[in-house]
């Protein structure tokens, strides 16, 4: 029994090293290059389409709501403000097909001016 307990404890460092020699392999496998292929920057995709009218319609109600409102109340604006902002972020994403018109695209102009 004691020659069995000696040689298990003179195989114990090599099995240990064979196992922390085995470990970072695992651990550290390259990429396959499908994934490595995939992996660059995402461009913003949208599948909400909106027709022109619809766009024109839009910037009028915000150019109405922004221009209407009443700039003398603090708290009115300290509100309302950050919706606009929001509400010109998604402008901005939407008007972008129909910048090239000159109606659309005075009328955006116009708008971020605001």
């Amino acid at each position: 029994a004691r020659r069995s307990l000696l040689r298990v404890a003179a195989a114990a460092p090599r099995v240990a090293a064979r196992a922390a020699l085995a470990a970072p392999r695992a651990l550290h496998r390259p990429a396959p290059a499908a994934m490595l292929i995939n992996a660059g920057p995402r461009s913003y995709m949208s599948v909400a389409n909106y027709s022109r009218e619809d766009v024109l319609q839009q910037l009028d109600n915000f150019h109405a709501e922004v221009l209407a409102t009443n700039w003398a109340d603090y708290l009115n604006l300290v509100y309302s403000v950050p919706f606009w902002e929001a509400e010109l972020d998604k402008l901005t994403t939407i008007v972008q097909p129909y910048l090239h018109e000159p109606e659309v695209g005075a009328k955006f102009a116009k708008t971020q001016e605001m």
